[in-house]
């Protein structure tokens, strides 16, 4: 059996079933019943015969709406290799498109009527423009005698493009055996029993890109293989009108949605209690959550916003998937709940998950992506040793089994390296020991459950220590009510690696004072991750680099950094630690305070007050602040005091005070007075203890 077999079952089986509803973003709505969805392919493929062989490519260029399936399935009755590609801006080249048409070279492109109006090839590179660009809405070839390409499991079915979040988008080459072992593993893992066990039809609704891998398999794909009837909305609708996409669940009696994390976290935001009241949420059994990395609070602040409209806890779907394995890699049997661990952040950054109650100071919130899906093994492996890690270990995530894609279009050497890879505790020449996929993503496994903690090629490595970039832009984000998402990635100045941290400004907040918002994300990252950032940037909204799924582009987002081209409002840079170059400055960083030779009549509160101003002026100059930057009550987390730096200084004002104080001593005085106060202590009892001379 292949994809083709499973439209055309359907349109034999419930002919007369609504297969898709569109709702464009003027509200006026389309549907195909499955025999006219499959007649419609059948038009697309009797023309695409006359003009293509067999595997070559078409790019498929469109907006959101049925034509695209129509055209995907065209390709797939005809044995041509469809390339979903993301849709193309009127007047501006489209790097992406570039790239994907270099490396794929497709015989020619389909799309929309309405694409060809307002497109303007003379804008787009030569090698899109030289394409042969068909409407495929106005084909209008006999296909009543069209008997499709036949096509066998190892046979390629279409090439899904990467997201590019982490380098250049790469053709993943999936073949018909991917599609329906992993169109299966989402049917089991979202326990959808066949009709004649159940009674009832799955009713679904989705805004995800048709040219994203969630939104290809997960809302059109998948809706037919089980025969079930999907409301597709327009993705620009559900940003421009978030709620919309939770009135059709509740119009429609949906069972099944999902979205990325940011967008449960953007419905909750958008909408007034009033307008959840309207809602009607009770049908909705399974609400998958994947594509990015989820964030517990999201899923918290959505149940509970929502609750008031039916909306159950126990239907949350959080689950791990990529395109090089399909789709699906890790879920649960059916809804659930969300499992959270509480791990040690500070043991994570070593490669270490180790469970902390949730109300220890260093405990880090992750929630579980299940457990793999039929059909699918998962490894945690050691990347330089690739050996398999214990439980609780973190090591990048290897996978093997039916779903696996053939790998990347046009790339043997990364094939290799990336489709091939073997523990080396196992014999390669057998299947059942290698042949692994190695996603470049970091995560654990802990009591059968996968847990993803970040993008090996993303870590952070600062002073011998790892860290998440999702967990810093987390800590940013929260902050303050005017950030917005945001990238963090390190940059290389001199011979150290040094935390950057860029985020967008939401609209509403314009206007905020962008001083108070820099500490406010300063103050928060330093607390919580005891990293104080390089520079922290503040730019206009909606200009973070992202992905066609809402992916932060982190490299490209350093790229932009590095050359100067980010769209800053504005931004911040540190110097702490750098001091002052200039003699004087060196002199009393080094000179022995007044107060030291007064020790022996004064009192603690007395001497606080002396040593204050005197600590004050040496911070400042120790940490190259501007002048009357540090009042005593400001929080030295604010002035990017981090726990190494602490260590520092404590270990310089030792010297200087002539003390021995704890490593972490300063660590616990959040403020020049309560380490005044703590100073004044710390001397005095060094006085008492101090043998009398004779």
């Amino acid at each position: 059996m292949t994809l083709t077999d499973v439209l055309s079952e359907r349109a034999r089986q419930v002919p007369d079933r609504v297969a898709f509803v569109f709702e464009g973003e003027n509200l006026q709505t389309e549907q195909w019943t499955y025999s006219e969805l499959d007649q419609r392919a059948r038009t697309v493929a009797a023309w695409l015969e006359q003009q293509a062989e067999v595997d070559d490519r078409a790019l498929l260029v469109f907006p959101a709406g049925l034509e695209f399936i129509a055209a995907y399935f065209g390709c797939i009755y005809a044995g041509v290799l469809p390339v979903p590609a993301t849709y193309p801006k009127p007047r501006r080249p489209l790097p992406r498109l570039d790239a994907i048409v270099a490396d794929c070279q497709p015989r020619l492109a389909l799309t929309h009527s309405s694409v060809l109006e307002g497109l303007s090839l003379e804008q787009q590179s030569a090698a899109v423009a030289s394409l042969t660009w068909t409407a495929t809405d106005e084909l209008t070839a006999d296909a009543a005698d069209y008997c499709p390409v036949e096509r066998g499991s190892d046979d390629l079915a279409f090439l899904q493009y990467t997201s590019g979040s982490t380098s250049e988008p790469r053709g993943v080459m999936v073949t018909h055996g991917n599609l329906l072992s992993n169109l299966e593993a989402i049917r089991t893992g979202f326990q959808i029993l066949p009709e004649e066990q159940s009674g009832r039809f799955p009713l679904g609704v989705f805004w995800l890109p048709a040219y994203h891998d969630m939104g290809l398999i997960g809302s059109i794909l998948t809706p037919i293989y089980v025969a079930g009837t999907s409301t597709l909305l327009a993705p620009t609708t559900f940003l421009r009108h978030p709620k919309r996409w939770l009135e059709l669940i509740s119009e429609r009696r949906a069972d099944i949605s999902g979205a990325p994390n940011f967008g449960y976290k953007m419905v909750a935001e958008k909408t007034t209690p009033a307008e959840r009241a309207e809602f009607d949420l009770c049908d909705w059994n399974l609400a998958f959550c994947g594509a990015e990395p989820i964030n517990p609070r999201t899923l918290t602040q959505f149940a509970e916003a929502f609750a008031e409209s039916g909306f159950r806890a126990d239907a949350f779907y959080p689950c791990y998937g990529l395109a090089e394995v399909t789709l699906l890699v890790t879920g649960g049997d059916g809804a659930g709940e969300p499992r959270v661990l509480h791990v040690d952040r500070n043991r994570l950054a070593h490669h270490q998950a180790v469970r902390v109650d949730q109300a220890d100071a260093q405990a880090l919130p992750l929630v579980s992506c299940g457990s793999p899906r039929k059909g699918i093994c998962v490894e945690i492996v050691d990347p330089q040793s690739r050996v398999a890690c214990d439980d609780g270990q973190i090591g990048e995530i290897w996978i093997r089994g039916g779903s696996v894609a053939r790998g990347y279009w046009n790339q043997d050497q990364i094939n290799q390296e990336l489709f091939g890879a073997c523990l080396s505790n196992g014999d390669e020449s057998s299947s059942e020991s290698g042949h692994f996929f190695r996603t470049g993503d970091l995560g654990f496994l802990h009591e059968g459950q996968l847990y993803v903690t970040g993008r090996l090629k993303d870590v952070i490595i600062i002073r011998g220590r790892n860290y998440y970039p999702h967990d810093i832009e987390r800590t940013a984000e929260e902050s303050h009510a005017a950030v917005d998402m945001g990238a963090a990635f390190s940059v290389e100045l001199g011979d150290q690696e040094r935390l950057v941290v860029v985020h967008q400004i939401r609209r509403e907040h314009r206007r905020a004072d962008p001083d108070e918002v820099l500490r406010a994300i300063r103050a928060a990252i330093v607390d919580e991750h005891e990293i104080d950032p390089h520079a922290i940037l503040l730019i206009r909204p909606v200009s973070l680099p992202i992905t066609s799924s809402g992916k932060v582009q982190r490299l490209r987002c350093r790229e932009l950094y590095e050359s100067q081209e980010l769209p800053v409002v504005a931004q911040w840079t540190n110097s702490l630690g750098e001091g002052s170059d200039s003699e004087d400055a060196k002199k009393f960083l080094r000179a022995r305070p007044p107060f030291l030779d007064k020790l022996a009549d004064a009192r603690p509160d007395t001497l606080s007050v002396e040593i204050q101003p005197w600590l004050i002026a040496w911070l400042t100059q120790r940490a190259n602040l501007m002048a009357e930057t540090m009042e005593p009550t400001t929080p030295f987390a604010e002035l990017g005091i981090d726990s190494l730096t602490a260590v520092e200084i404590s270990q310089e004002l030792d010297q200087i005070l002539e003390l021995q104080l704890p490593p972490m001593g300063i660590w616990s005085c959040p403020t020049a007075e309560s380490l005044s106060e703590y100073l004044s202590e710390q001397l005095i009892a060094s006085t008492v203890e101090s043998p009398v001379a004779d």
